[in-house]
């Protein structure tokens, strides 16, 4: 088989999204806000494709505390955090480090977090190991380790991360395994039992975990799956996201010292050079932050673990062949090919559902999938609805990979 190539890769990409595009699948633009439902080419679509898992955007207190940093601070504050910060990062960055029990340091996005921290914490001499299905942000960050053994490990696959780690493991040398809390795509967790087991054996084994699409929903006050599991030890870094479910704007990373997110603050690139969170999506990031605090933030949670529950339950009584049955709000069925994935969203959709398309490069080429979530918008009558008209519309298509990504 020939080697994929960054140009061929591109080509490969421009046909498949395009042929997407032009079909009306994807590159939509909505006529409405999140919730609920959302209108796209003028119809009201019951919305099954958000990633705002807590439903929290429209919440009282972050439009309150969006509002009052407008008012108070202005629509901008137009300075690099090198030079000036915003006042409203200390209270941020003081609540975050109360939910995660860590040094925090928040950045632009997620994504400039991996970009900072990544060629700090990695030394020259490191070796890093990625899981193939970590999200595509980390992967764009590990091209910035120039020089650094970089290599790929198929997925959740905990037996040849341990046959890497024995193989690379020499005097001095540390291992990094990056992977995700929760995979955005396939919805599954990261293996933490086995993580947590390979760290107890591994002094040079170090884990840096996206864990985006796990914040909020899950965890004590909402930090996630990762800090939850992983967060005691001093050899894990966690990125966060405040965009998703906890409805605001930006990234962070929970870091396991103050030294380290000073370190990380001085040296890493986007923290220097990169332009900040803007006042209001500040504003409505402490006042989420301090919903996550509060006492009635649990109760918040139960009401989409209630719904995912109403979702499982239902895609075991039809027999829908989704990808993964771990518990979280992501659920992904797979199919043979991209246009049977094509005519099963479109056929969704002209039942009034929106849900995702997910093609290469996002799924592998051979995993042309449909990707829905839950959130509290939705209705448990609504799930239980929605599930069926899924389970139909794959009954009538026929061809769907009844199992998860081969391991």
């Amino acid at each position: 088989m020939a080697k994929l190539t960054r140009e061929r890769k591109n080509k490969t990409v421009y046909r498949l999204v395009g042929e997407s595009q032009t079909q009306g699948l994807i590159f939509n633009r909505a006529a409405s806000g999140n919730g609920p439902s959302c209108v796209v080419d003028g119809k009201m679509l019951r919305n099954f494709g958000s990633c705002s898992y807590m439903g929290l955007e429209r919440h009282p207190a972050l439009l309150a505390g969006a509002v009052a940093a407008l008012e108070n601070h202005g629509s901008q504050f137009s300075f690099s955090r090198a030079y000036l910060d915003s006042p409203l990062y200390q209270g941020l960055e003081e609540a975050l480090d109360e939910i995660t029990g860590r040094a925090t340091l928040v950045a632009p996005s997620t994504t400039l977090a991996h970009l900072a921290a990544l060629p700090v914490l990695v030394s020259d001499d490191d070796v890093v190991l990625i899981d193939q299905f970590a999200h595509a942000s980390l992967h764009m960050a590990t091209d910035l380790l120039k020089g650094t053994i970089v290599e790929r490990i198929r997925h959740n696959r905990m037996d040849l991360l341990e046959e890497r780690i024995i193989e690379y493991s020499t005097p001095g040398r540390r291992i990094w395994y990056l992977c995700d809390g929760v995979y955005s795509m396939l919805g599954d967790f990261a293996d933490f039992v086995a993580l947590r087991e390979l760290l107890g054996r591994y002094p040079q084994l170090h884990v840096y975990a996206d864990d985006a699409h796990a914040v909020s929903w899950t965890g004590k006050h909402g930090r996630g799956a990762a800090l939850s599991h992983l967060g005691d030890s001093d050899r894990v870094v966690v990125a966060l996201s405040l965009n998703k479910a906890f409805s605001a704007a930006g990234g962070a990373l929970a870091l396991p010292s103050p030294s380290l997110r000073t370190q990380i603050r001085r040296c890493g690139g986007p923290m220097l050079f990169s332009g900040p969170i803007q006042p209001p999506m500040l504003g409505a990031a402490l006042a989420s932050a301090q919903l996550h605090l509060d006492g009635g933030f649990p109760l918040l949670q139960a009401e989409l673990a209630e719904r995912i529950a109403a979702a499982k339950d239902e895609i075991a009584r039809l027999n829908v062949p989704v990808a993964t049955a771990d518990w979280t709000p992501i659920f992904m069925v797979q199919f043979e090919a991209l246009r049977a994935a094509q005519l099963a969203v479109r056929e969704l959709r002209e039942r009034d559902y929106y849900c995702c398309l997910s093609t290469f490069p996002a799924v592998p080429m051979d995993k042309p999938s449909l990707r829905f979530t839950v959130s509290r918008h939705n209705s448990i009558t609504e799930i239980r609805e929605f599930v069926a008209q899924l389970a139909d519309v794959v009954a009538g298509r026929g061809d769907t990979q009844a199992s998860a990504y081969a391991s």
